[in-house]
């Protein structure tokens, strides 16, 4: 597999589609600085997943996208793709041939393409893990590659390391089932939180749900009874409405009756309404004829005043055109005259115009021969002046020679002197540079010290931030650990609460009694009112036994009341204690044998109101409290088995004698919850407390680590700069040795510069000679040439006299043909400008005479019409008197029909009274049958509201056998109150909670299962990444050892881990020694051997685990020809197994490339690629 092509488009200084195809061997990319060639590397880097705008040279990712130049504009996206022959199938996709593409949008959004369909960088990365491609691998090296290589951060040195072992892949398969062991645990413990929460709710919904399934049957029997119970209603009422109907009808019949009397009353006053509307609609008409007719007549009235008024306008136009006819005959008869008079003042000028012109032609043959003669001698003059020009030029030049050379046997002499001043300098110098070596090995030795304590500094703060880190996770996880006690406490108190909200533990009649708000002076159950320490729980719960249930009441009346309620209805049986009848009855402790073993009264060891003391000494007053059963058994005896005695295990020992014991049953929690509930607050809110105290001893540890991290990051920064001043030192050290080395060169050359002095002061004064004799030979020339001149300066005064003459004479002519002309160009005018008005004045003569003709037609039609508007008005007046006579006749016709309709408008009054008398008895009758309809529907929906069943279905259900008398309902009904609230939805959030607790402690178990399961997968991937490391890892380190020696010529390096027991974290070391020198550290090492050992640690991965292909962007740069060449040698043979593109600037990596791309910008900002021959790309470094 290799690298077969790269195509760039946007990328940095690649704005158009660039592509370039490599071949297998050594690839060479050269070109100027600034070119634009580590941008190639850069694409790849970036294709291949970069993230980091710093490693890519710039300030934010968007950087990379082309910006624009003043020609170009800026684009938004920019596009990288890469092809990778597969053609091995060394990656297993099924593919000869994969690209890989990224593309980015100036907007932010980035995408990546795996043979042209969008895909996931992770994917890319997963494909390309363990073949040192990538951008964390060894497949791409630049300058800052070779520093991560040699520098002393652990972390970036063990990346390279890792992908050459080939263990990246199982440390991403690690780190993937790292991601996944803590996110199943994040879910096991939110599954245990649900799961204890469910096993919390799941006791109260059982109890819940049960009272909802006896309140169900209880509903069902009561449906039953009140179903048949209103259909007994609905028959009743059925029977009623059959009466009322009957009488409805016979109504009814008496209402048809008069009904059809109106109706022939009603038919009559319709027909003569309909009479008196058609004579109104006739009389509208004939009305709406009359009115058109006066319209149009109006119209026509309105049509002969505007005939007249066209008639005296056609009048008016006819004597204007007449008028007009006669200005233009007499316009056009004097436009004839003047043209007439211009053509003749047009011929003489013509005639003046062309004398002149005779004239001039003939000024202008004279003036030709003179000008001729003028130019000849000009030439000739210019000729002359040119050449004297020449001559004082040369003249000049050697002049000048002479004084240069002059000049230059001063400044030899000069110089010999300066040269032997400078020599005597540089060599002062030289001991000065000497002395400033010395100078910088001592300070390399005080740096180097520093070094060390400052490292040391760095380990110590190190274990420090690593103890106040461990210190900071302990305290989160008390944290945690005091959250998850808080939410089990308030689980266990939600429960406690709930159980003394539902009075459990306590009998039916007893938890009744407590819930009726309604019955008057009760206190409370007597378990409710004491509390009562823990220890002593089990002996007070067995000296009260059933005492703990009975009521305290204010009085006996209401206990009484609260009897009579129970009994009436049939809650069971409640002992009540009247607070105003019971009496103390308390022994004096005085006159019993108190032992050791004595704790004392139950009465005084317990907490209550001391309203309440009668009470409590009469119950517990006279029982007393031993420690143990053999104690209470003496204690008995003593005083002659007179006393209730109680162990604290809860034995009893009666009056008499006998003894009560065994397992104690637990009587609902009644004494112990409200301690326990009291406790859980305590509890929660001492938690609440002691997170608060951890969060503030967080704080200060947070703060501590951040002032630990800032002198961790501090002394860093001093490791940094300290390497840096190392850095510097030991460059000026060499940049001192290098400038004795210069100096020694500078003086040999000024020594030889002083012995080529002489030779060339001889040839300066031979040269002298020769240019003096050229100065005289000039001169002698120069005086001929000027008298010349002077002849040929008064030909041409004669020659210019005659020609001004004549060129008078001829501007004169030229003035006049100019003046005649003009007066000739504007008679021209004046004719065209009459005859055009001429034209004009006919046509509109023509048009005039046209018009007088139209108008006279028009007036005499307009006559015509005048006389057919005035017969039509005659005929309309004649149809308005007829239709006037109508009109009349139809409204007498109307008031006749008018007193018949009012006389039908009485009688059907009185019908309607009597109609309306029936219809309120009517009315009555069917309101009553509504109420009654009304009320069996009520029964009917109350069915279908109630039990969602119609009337056939509960005819179904009739029960003649049942008794539906009201007092049975009311049982039934009160036995369903006295269930209390009932929660109907508990069954199914019981079923719904047994099936969530049963599906969360499978999905428990699943999850322990996979723990165990990630667990081991982690251990045996760490176990062949320690063999796969430990393998290979030994291959690059003999693979060094012989690179080094190879490409040093000498020499010894190795690699070591330095934590045998850890090698998967364990740091690398690199040692070096350079041949005829010490082992040195990398840091003491000059440039040119740290890029060699970085060159020779690289090649040795290479050997050991070959990538497809690798950038190397001028790592070489800092080495010298020699060390240039072994590396091109080394290349050569590395290249066999991988494919190198190298971008270059030094020859010898040139020549040693198959081959060659150079890299321009012959337009700003944009670069181009082109393929070269060895010889071109020499040409480019040497511009370089």
């Amino acid at each position: 597999m290799y690298l077969k092509r790269l195509e760039i488009k946007g990328f940095k200084s690649f704005p158009t589609k660039t592509e370039i195809v490599f071949n297998e061997g050594i690839t060479a990319i050269v070109g100027p600085n600034g070119s634009g060639k580590s941008n190639i590397s850069d694409a790849v880097r970036w294709v291949l997943g970069e993230q980091s705008a710093k490693s890519l040279r710039g300030d934010k990712l968007e950087d990379v996208i082309f910006v624009g130049t003043e020609t170009k504009r800026p684009m938004n996206y920019c596009e990288v793709a890469i092809t990778l022959d597969n053609s091995d199938n060394k990656l297993d996709l099924g593919f000869s041939e994969i690209t890989i593409k990224r593309r980015a949008y100036r907007t932010g959004e980035s995408e990546f393409f795996l043979n042209n369909k969008s895909c996931r960088l992770k994917d890319i990365k997963e494909i390309l893990l363990d073949t040192g491609i990538g951008k964390d691998g060894y497949s791409i090296v630049e300058q800052g590659k070779v520093d991560e290589i040699l520098s002393n951060n652990p972390v970036n040195r063990r990346k390279v390391f890792d992908e050459a072992c080939g263990i990246s892949k199982f440390r991403y398969k690690k780190q993937e089932a790292e991601r996944n062991l803590k996110h199943t645990k994040e879910n096991l413990e939110r599954i245990d939180d649900i799961y204890i929460e469910i096993e919390n709710q799941l006791k109260p919904l059982f109890l819940q749900q049960e009272k909802a399934v006896k309140y169900l049957e209880l509903s069902e029997k009561l449906k039953v009874v009140e179903v048949n119970s209103c259909i007994k209603e609905v028959v009743e009422l059925e029977a009623e409405l059959d009466e009322l109907n009957k009488h409805s009808d016979l109504l009814g019949s008496q209402s048809d009756e008069i009904q059809k009397q109106k109706c022939t009353l009603d038919k009559a006053f319709e027909e003569t309404n309909m009479e008196i509307e058609n004579i109104d609609e006739g009389i509208n008409k004939s009305q709406d004829y009359i009115n058109t007719i006066k319209s149009v007549i109006s119209q026509k009235d309105a049509q002969v005043n505007l005939i007249n008024e066209k008639i005296r306008n056609c009048k008016n136009d006819i004597h204007r055109n007449k008028e007009e006819i006669i200005y233009i005959k007499e316009k056009l008869n004097n436009d004839k005259i003047n043209l007439e008079n211009l053509i003749n003042q047009k011929d003489e000028k013509e005639k003046v115009i062309n004398e002149l012109n005779i004239d001039i032609k003939s000024i202008e043959s004279n003036n030709k021969d003179s000008r001729e003669k003028i130019e000849n001698i000009n030439q000739n003059l210019e000729k002359l002046k040119d050449e004297i020009v020449n001559l004082l030029t040369n003249k000049q030049e050697s002049t000048s020679k002479l004084s240069t050379l002059n000049a230059n046997i001063e400044n030899i002499n000069l110089r010999k002197d300066t040269i032997d001043l400078d020599i005597k300098e540089i060599k002062y110098k030289i001991d000065k540079n000497k002395e400033e070596v010395s100078k910088a090995l001592v300070k390399l030795e005080d740096k180097t010290k520093s070094m060390k304590d400052l490292k040391n500094n760095e380990v110590k703060t190190n274990n420090d931030l690593n103890l106040l880190l461990n210190k900071c996770n302990n305290i989160e996880k008390q944290i945690q650990n005091s959250k998850y006690s808080i939410n089990d406490y308030k689980s266990k108190l939600n429960i406690y609460v709930e159980m003394e909200n539902h009075y459990e533990g306590f009998n039916k009649g007893v938890k009744e009694v407590l819930k009726n708000k309604n019955l008057q002076g009760i206190q409370g159950a007597l378990g409710q009112i004491i509390e009562v320490p823990s220890k002593f729980e089990k002996s007070i719960e067995a000296a009260l036994g059933a005492y703990m249930q009975n009521i305290i009441t204010n009085d006996e009346a209401s206990a009484k009341f609260a009897i009579n309620y129970l009994k009436k209805n049939n809650l069971g049986r409640v002992t009540f204690l009247p607070m105003n009848i019971i009496k103390s009855n308390k022994i004096d402790t005085r006159n019993i044998k108190v032992g050791t073993s004595f704790i004392g009264l139950a009465s005084d060891l317990i907490k209550f109101d001391d309203k309440y003391r009668n009470i409590i000494e009469n119950i517990l007053g006279r029982t007393i409290i031993i420690d143990n059963i053999d104690n209470a058994i003496k204690f008995a005896k003593e005083n002659n088995h007179k006393f209730k005695v109680v162990t604290l295990d809860g034995e009893i020992l009666n009056p008499g004698g006998s003894l009560t014991g065994g397992s104690l049953r637990v009587s609902g929690n009644i004494l112990s919850r409200k301690r326990l509930i009291n406790e859980y607050r305590e509890k929660i809110e001492l938690l609440k407390v002691e997170i608060d105290k951890l969060y503030i001893e967080k704080k200060e540890i947070d703060s501590n680590i951040n002032i630990t991290r800032e002198n961790l990051k501090q002394i860093s920064m001093d490791i940094t700069n300290l390497d840096k001043e190392f850095i510097i030192e030991n460059a000026e050290v060499n940049k001192f040795k290098e400038e004795i080395k210069s100096l020694k060169v500078s003086v040999d050359k000024l020594e030889n510069e002083k012995d080529g002095l002489g030779s060339n002061l001889e040839y300066i004064l031979e040269k002298s000679k020769l240019i003096k004799k050229d100065i005289l030979s000039i001169d002698t020339k120069h005086d001929e040439n000027k008298s010349q001149i002077e002849i040929l300066t008064n030909e041409l005064k004669e020659y210019s006299s005659l020609y001004e003459d004549d060129k008078l004479k001829f501007d004169n002519l030229n003035l006049n043909l100019v003046k005649h002309n003009q007066i000739y160009e504007s008679i021209i005018r004046d004719i065209q400008r009459i005859s055009k008005e001429s034209k004009a004045l006919e046509d509109k003569y023509l048009q005039i005479e046209k018009s007088l003709n139209d108008k006279a037609i028009e007036t005499s039609k307009l006559e015509e019409d005048i006389v057919i508007e005035e017969t039509e008005k005659i005929s309309l007046n004649k149809q308005l008197i007829d239709n006037t006579r109508s009109l009349e006749t139809k409204k007498l016709s109307k008031e006749s029909l008018k007193e018949k309709l009012e006389s039908l408008n009485k009688e059907l009054k009185n019908i309607d009274r009597q109609y309306i008398d029936l219809k309120e008895s009517l009315f009555k009758v069917e309101g009553k049958i509504d109420r009654l309809k009304s009320n069996k529907e009520d029964h009917i929906n109350n069915l279908y509201e109630k039990y969602e069943i119609t009337l056939d279905q509960a005819i179904q259900m009739k029960d003649d056998s049942l008794d539906v008398d009201k007092r049975y309902l009311e049982n039934m009904r009160r036995e369903i109150r006295n269930l209390g609230n009932v929660n109907l939805d508990s069954i199914k959030e019981y079923e719904h909670i047994k099936e969530r607790h049963d599906f969360y402690s499978e999905q428990k178990k699943d999850l322990e299962q996979s723990i165990e399961v990630i667990e081991k997968l982690i251990y045996e991937l760490e176990e062949n990444m320690k063999k796969e490391f430990e393998i290979n890892f030994n291959k690059i380190n003999e693979n060094f050892k012989f690179v080094y020696k190879r490409l040093f010529g000498g020499g010894h390096g190795e690699l070591k881990i330095l934590d045998k027991n850890n090698i998967l974290e364990s740091d690398i070391e690199i040692t070096a020694q350079p041949p005829g020198k010490k082992m040195k550290n990398l840091n003491l090492l000059s440039g040119g051997e740290k890029a060699l050992t970085a060159i020779s640690i690289l090649f040795s991965i290479i050997l050991a685990k070959p990538t497809p292909f690798c950038i190397l962007d001028e790592i070489e740069a800092p080495l010298d020809d020699a060390n240039i060449f072994r590396f091109g040698e080394f290349l050569k043979e590395l290249s066999k197994d991988t494919q190198f593109i190298s971008v270059t600037h030094r020859r010898g990596t040139m020549e040693a490339a198959d081959y060659i791309y150079g890299v321009t910008m012959q337009e700003k900002a944009i670069s181009k690629v082109l393929s070269l021959k060895l010889k071109e790309a020499e040409e480019i470094v040497d511009i370089i």
